[in-house]
């Protein structure tokens, strides 16, 4: 059984290598904002840094990613950057390595209604080791005596460009945003046939209201009811949300579809959140299947004290009468 898995995974691992890179699917839309739409960048005006750990069990070992995130504000010029790092690896088998530099800036529509457009580009290697590996064929059925059946099972290692393209709409109530992972599309290494980077397009949104208004904190309920669709890629997915925070203490729920597998699967979130920090755990489990495959999601986020520009002081002009 432990031999068939293997080979399953194999199996699954090329698979997605000639399909294209793997989409990291982070849980936590609610908190991950760079990741999932890099306009976000400089949104806090003041420097932000997030971190998210991941562990998804799957075949053999399962998943693990890790994401690191930096961004701050330019000036007042409504310009802001960014930067990202993204690692997704499973096991000693396969691992991907991303980072991005993002510019975004930012429009004012209304009073209190603005649009940012960003875009992000970057570096990504992808690698495969098969020296783990199990394969179905390693005799030649073919042959009268024992033999391989000599196909190219080697190491597989690529360096690419990657881009992105985000765009927000926002106010002090709600967002609604798109971003375009993967914006060059579909890059074909015509030699290796691998189509390296499908293009996949995520629409989101979230709102903003309470129980209450104006001095009765006693009874302040905040609600973040959020969504977010994704199509394109290896696999397409609507996600919808609801998020809770009573002082600063959060809770809520998110429920999963895949398509065109019928998986689903119910994620529940708590978190810590406070003026310059804000903490959050969820878990994952699917819920139409009999192997309850699972991951777990950490993520940190902090946010540093904004510079004040020193003021210039100059020599006081001599009164005029």
């Amino acid at each position: 059984m432990k031999a068939l898995r293997r080979i399953l995974f194999s199996l699954h691992i090329f698979i997605c290598m000639e399909a294209g890179a793997q989409i990291v699917d982070f849980s936590q839309i609610y908190n991950n904002y760079v990741y999932l739409n890099p306009a976000f960048v400089g949104n806090t005006s003041c420097p932000h840094v997030f971190t998210s750990f991941r562990n998804k069990a799957s075949f053999a070992e399962g998943y693990t990613s890790a994401y690191l995130s930096y961004d701050m504000e330019i000036g007042k010029s409504g310009s802001d950057f960014g930067v990202s790092f993204l690692q997704d690896f499973q096991s000693s088998v396969f691992s991907e390595s991303e980072l991005l530099a993002i510019y975004a800036k930012t429009f004012q529509l209304q009073k209190k209604l603005f649009l940012s457009a960003s875009l992000a580009g970057g570096y990504v290697h992808r690698s495969v080791s098969n020296s783990d590996f199990v394969f179905s064929d390693m005799l030649n059925v073919y042959q009268e005596t024992l033999g391989g059946t000599g196909e190219d099972f080697s190491s597989f290692h690529s360096n690419d460009f990657n881009s992105e393209l985000g765009l927000l709409l926002y106010n002090d109530m709600f967002y609604a945003g798109m971003t375009v992972k993967n914006l060059q599309g579909n890059v074909t290494d015509l030699n290796k046939q691998k189509n390296a980077f499908p293009r996949m397009v995520s629409l989101h949104g979230m709102a903003k209201f309470s129980t209450t208004k104006a001095f009765m904190l006693k009874y302040l309920i905040w609600f973040y009811p959020h969504v977010n669709v994704v199509i394109g890629g290896t696999s397409s997915y609507a996600q919808l949300g609801l998020i809770l925070q009573k002082w600063m203490v959060q809770c809520g729920g998110a429920y999963r579809q895949n398509l065109p597998f019928n998986a689903k699967s119910f994620s529940f979130f708590i978190g810590v959140v406070e003026k310059k920090f804000r903490f959050a755990y969820n878990c994952d489990m699917t819920i139409n299947s009999s192997k309850r495959i699972g991951s777990h999601e950490v993520s940190f986020g902090y946010q540093f004290d904004c510079r004040e520009k020193k003021k210039k002081f100059e020599a006081v002009k001599a009164p005029t009468f």
